[in-house]
């Protein structure tokens, strides 16, 4: 069973609740037109300056929407398309997390050993700002920056005085939800503690299928339905239960008014499980079948179990550990940190598991952990009409990968381990892997510097580059009984440029073009994944080269007096050596260079302030992409955000929606499981504030409960989307 660790957050609760509660409220609405200070040039400059697509979303943003997790924040912005699925993934102008960089107080967040996030462990009730850069930002940020930045910011206190804050929800499938913090300042020392949860066990995420048949020779039938490939869905692995929990703490030091030191502490668990697993197949005499062999159609045989339908048990844990020092005098700014996946796998049942036993019974594991550091440094100048900024980068990334074939106990993370050794068949000398180990490393060094250079009234230009050494090594695969494969280790070099031209017509009108290069170095489970198994063969390729992007961009920014704000821009972006998984044969399969890829699409954004109390957005992208020449069928051609938020005390209503349009691929039918047809979800929410302190914040999500299946790209995993929930929220501050 799931279960907090106890000692741990009985004692964080219980300082929580002697000191009290409240929060630190940061005001400025997402589409405020006051002027948003963000640093996504790595300094601070006013939004409406900026030469790319940045947005912003802030702490009130996320609780008048009733947002309940990170993905579903950012997805707020243009250009973002989040799965509403538990695991929550993102997609900005095509790109998947594996191609953006996410940074939470300046520490990546894209994990090893896949270069995924899991947005699930990043929690939102301590969010304070999100800034959202579109658009490659390689020549600042490095590789990984293709398609965009992410960047969370967390809640600090920069008052005198104790704040702190509680939430508190309730809804739809036993989903309940538990935010506290604490922050307070007092002289020049600032501190600060958190604690978040949420569980829930309403998800249904995937089906299971099989190839087309009719029957076995007993007479077993099965499939009242199929999936969008006309395969006849055999069952059900139920709800997916889900636990989630972050808790950490800050504290800071102000030398003087210009100079900050900070450390930051996060732990994050994720937990997840699946109940009520169902098989649609059927015996002669009506009795469920959890076992046979079906014949198709072909004459082909498909073999089905109980862990068929039983999904896995999976498990993630983190420390985030960061410290940032700043000098605003001096324009100075350092930060060092590490993220520390030191948990992160999952159990999967043996074919033999009882189903009349609560399928207990023994299974296999697989375990990935890994572990980023990193450091940066930089300073700025300020001479005549240029500004420079100047800085370098260190980075290592490591990850360790085990596969155990046999363990006692599916259910339990730290169930006993029965070594299974490579073995060869004397009569045939086939070989029968058992236990395996792999991992690698990368480490990199890099240099940029960029100058701001006001050269005309009303002309700036943006021009630099970042130069960045990059080094893959340690690789090895080993199967147990076996010698140890040991990879030669690569090494290269790219230079990342960047130049942006902004042209101020007035101080409510800009546009601006920008071209930049950008790289993405191959996530190290594409070198060196290694295996041998009956689900297929995966080979490495230690000589894969990173992949480079060029993208173009037009835009401009426009404010319409004090009520309306527009941003329209085009973009395209080309990709050479697109790194691809290919099949060697019908069951092997490997990573490589493969071809281009290419994205294009514009952006249009607007908000209408009607009122002081009454305000409107639209937002709308148009986007397409080719892979070698085919169409992408992961990105979305048409977004769509749009809503509508009256707010007069003491009430507030908000109604937003979102439309996805299909990403269904060729011969796939169309409303059936797998087919990831169009959809549009509409939210609406209510808050009642009873005085300062206090409110409560009655929603519904899908408000039309619309029928829809999507797939979460990160994983692959198609999943049932959620029809309509309702969520009781109760938050009181000090």
């Amino acid at each position: 069973m799931m279960s907090f660790k106890s000692k741990e957050i009985t004692a964080l609760l219980a300082v929580l609740a002697l000191a009290g509660t409240g929060t630190v409220h940061a005001e400025t609405p997402v589409y405020t037109l006051k002027g948003i200070t963000v640093t996504a040039n790595r300094q601070a400059e006013r939004l409406q300056d900026v030469p790319a697509n940045v947005q912003v979303v802030t702490e009130k943003d996320i609780q008048k929407r009733n947002v309940q997790n990170t993905a579903q924040a950012i997805s707020m912005v243009t250009g973002v398309s989040a799965s509403q699925s538990v695991e929550g993934t993102v997609n900005l102008r095509g790109y998947s997390s594996k191609n953006i960089l996410v940074l939470v107080d300046g520490q990546a967040m894209n994990t090893a050993w896949n270069g995924d996030v899991d947005w699930n462990m990043i929690p939102v009730e301590n969010i304070r700002k999100i800034e959202v850069v579109s658009g490659g930002q390689s020549a600042l940020y490095g590789g990984r920056a293709v398609g965009g930045v992410i960047n969370i910011m967390t809640k600090t206190q920069k008052q005198e005085g104790l704040h702190g804050s509680t939430t508190v929800s309730y809804g739809s499938h036993g989903t309940v939800n538990q935010g506290y913090a604490l922050n307070g300042k007092k002289d020049k020392v600032s501190f600060g503690a958190f604690y978040n949860s949420h569980i829930t066990n309403g998800w249904k995420d995937y089906y299971a299928t099989a190839s087309h048949f009719s029957k076995t020779p007993e007479g077993v039938v099965s499939g009242y339905e199929t999936d969008a490939e006309g395969n006849p869905i055999i069952g059900s692995r139920g709800k997916k239960y889900v636990m989630s929990e972050n808790y950490g703490f800050h504290i800071g030091y102000d030398f003087n008014e210009d100079q900050r030191l900070t450390y930051k502490f996060t732990r994050a668990n994720y937990d997840w499980e699946y109940k009520d697993s169902e098989s649609y197949a059927r015996k002669a005499d009506g009795s469920t079948s959890w076992r046979e062999t079906l014949i198709g159609t072909n004459g082909s045989e498909y073999t089905y179990s109980p862990s068929s339908f039983l999904g896995t048990r999976g498990w993630r844990a983190y420390n985030m550990h960061s410290l940032t020092y700043n000098d605003q005098k001096n324009k100075i700014h350092a930060h060092i940190g590490m993220t520390d996946y030191f948990k992160d796998g999952y159990t999967s049942p043996a074919a033999s598991v009882d189903p009349e036993k609560n399928f207990d019974g023994g299974g296999s594991k697989t375990s990935y952990p890994s572990k980023s550091w990193d450091f940066d440094f930089n300073k700025r100048w300020k001479l005549g009409t240029h500004t420079l900024l100047a800085g370098f980068a260190l980075g290592q990334d490591k990850f360790s990968e085990k596969s155990y074939t046999s363990i006692s106990d599916w259910k339990s993370w730290n169930s006993r381990v029965t070594p299974k050794y490579v073995t060869i068949d004397k009569k045939t000398g086939k070989k029968t892997y058992g236990d395996q180990s792999l991992g690698g490393k990368d480490k990199t060094f890099a240099v940029y510097v960029q100058d701001k250079w006001q050269f005309a009234p009303k002309w700036t230009a943006y021009i630099g580059g970042r130069y960045d050494h990059y080094k893959k090594y340690d690789g090895y695969a080993q199967y147990l009984g076996e010698e140890k494969n040991s990879f030669a280790f690569d090494s290269y070099s790219k230079f990342s440029p960047k130049i942006s031209l902004d042209y101020a017509f007035n101080d409510n009108t800009n546009a601006y073009v920008s071209y930049g290069k950008s790289f993405n170095p191959p996530i190290l489970y594409q070198v060196y994944r290694y295996s041998n198994s009956t689900r297929g063969t995966y080979r490495p390729n230690p000589d894969l080269d990173p992949e480079t992007t060029d993208t173009w961009e037009l835009g401009l920014k426009k404010k319409f007096g004090t009520k309306t704000e527009l941003h329209a821009d085009v973009f395209y972006a080309k990709t050479d050596d697109y790194i691809k998984l290919n099949k060697e044969d019908s069951s092997a399969y490997f990573y490589e260079n493969a071809g281009d890829a290419k994205t294009h699409g514009f952006e249009i954004s607007l908000t209408q302030h009607h009122s002081d109390a009454w305000s409107s957005y639209v937002n709308y992208t148009w986007q397409t992409g080719k892979i070698e020449g085919e169409k992408n069928y992961d990105i979305p051609r048409h977004l769509l955000h749009l809503g509508t938020t009256y707010s007069k005390n003491p009430w507030t209503v908000n109604l937003d929606g979102m439309f996805i349009s299909d990403r269904t691929e060729a011969g796939e039918e169309s409303g059936h499981f797998k087919a990831r047809d169009a959809y549009f979800l509409m939210n609406l929410s209510t808050n009642y504030q009873f005085n300062k302190n206090f409110g409560l914040q009655f929603a519904v999500n899908n408000l039309f409960d619309r029928e829809y299946y999507d797939e979460d790209i990160s994983n692959n995993h198609y999943y049932i989307g959620d029809g309509r929930t309702y969520t009781l929220t109760a938050r009181y501050s000090f």
